[in-house]
Parts: structure tokens; sequence; C-alpha cells
């Protein structure tokens, strides 16, 4: 039997402590599941040595971008944000056949001409998958990144934790930890064909 849990740390704008998006009490996100397709990123182990592999993480490659648009118009005057996630630093520890990591997500938003309020409300997932990539727990979280001044462009970073209890004989390698921005059918379909 596996047992994972997901918490998540305040969003914040890289090169400030405030948290945008997040009322300030607020708990972290929790998701609790017992069980019986992308480009790699960053997935090494950091701190001391570790006989046992960390999970790999992913970011999928139809949900690495999002153009939101507003209303039906494709037109560039009608582009709300670009959005896109990376993974950043991957951290594991293990605590017998208890594993616990510590992922960094790198969401990077573009104010588009559409967006008169200086916002970009985003919707990202996390997943962790077995190497044959069934889905064992899934949760998504919601961001607001603001656009402050005369700024453009924002880049924050948000920390996403996993505790998975490994059944017998399994480490991290029998894992993938997925991540993707959410997407509406017709934002897949743009991204298929624009990139």
């Amino acid at each position: 039997m596996t047992v994972f849990s997901f918490r998540t740390d305040a969003f914040r704008l890289l090169g400030s402590s405030s948290s945008p998006g997040r009322s300030p009490g607020r708990l972290p996100l929790k998701l609790v599941v017992v069980a019986g397709a992308g480009l790699a990123l960053l997935s090494a182990c950091a701190g001391e040595p570790e006989t046992r592999p960390c999970p790999r993480a992913v970011v999928l490659n139809d949900a690495a971008r999002q153009v939101k648009f507003n209303g039906t118009g494709r037109d560039l005057t009608d582009v709300l944000f670009e959005a896109q996630i990376q993974t950043g630093q991957l951290v594991c520890e293990y605590d017998e056949n208890v594993l616990d990591v510590d992922l960094q997500v790198n969401v990077v938003a573009s104010r588009g001409p559409a967006n008169s309020d200086r916002l970009a409300n985003i919707r990202y997932f996390v997943a962790v998958a077995q190497t044959d990539q069934t889905i064992l727990a899934r949760e998504s979280f919601d961001i607001a990144i603001p656009f402050p001044g005369n700024r453009t462009r924002v880049s924050g970073l948000e920390e996403i934790g996993q505790v998975i209890t490994l059944p017998q004989g399994q480490d991290g390698g029998d894992y993938r930890i997925y991540v993707g921005l959410e997407l509406t059918h017709e934002e897949l379909e743009y991204n298929r064909a624009n990139y």
C-alpha cells in the first residue's frame, strides 16, 4: 500500500518575500491518496549522498505553456497573459520506507494587451505516477500573479512537497512527478497548433 500527501508553501515572486495569490492565514493544501508524457527536467537529489534514487520530475510538453485569451478572439490584442511552467530543484530524503520529496515549481507570466486588471490567475497540477504512467495521486494549485508597477513579465516560485510511503522493494526510481498548467480543450489545441 502506498500513501501520498501533497503540501505547498506560499507562492512568492522571485526576489520578493510577499505571497500574492494566497491569503495570509491559509493552510497549505493537502491531498492523501491510498493506492494498491513530456520534457525531463532536474531530478537529482540534493544534500547528503543517498544510495536510493529520487523520482524523476517531468513537465508535460503540451501543458508547459498557456495563452489565455479574452473571449473568443485569437488576435495578439486579445491576449490576457501567457504563462510557462518549469521545475527547479528537486530534493528527496528517505526515512526507512517513507520518501519526502520537495520540488520547486517556477511559473513565468507575461501580461498581454487585453489584461486591464494586471493579474494572471493560473492553475497548475502536480501528479505522482508509477513509471508506467499510471497516476496514483494528483493535486491542482491556484496562483494569482500580479504585475506590479509597469512590469509586464513576472517570475514566481512555489515549493511543492510530496510524502510517499513506499511499498516493500520500491524506491523513488519507481515513481515520476508530472507537472503542467491546467488548460481548457481550446488552449491545449492552441498549444499543439503553435508550439
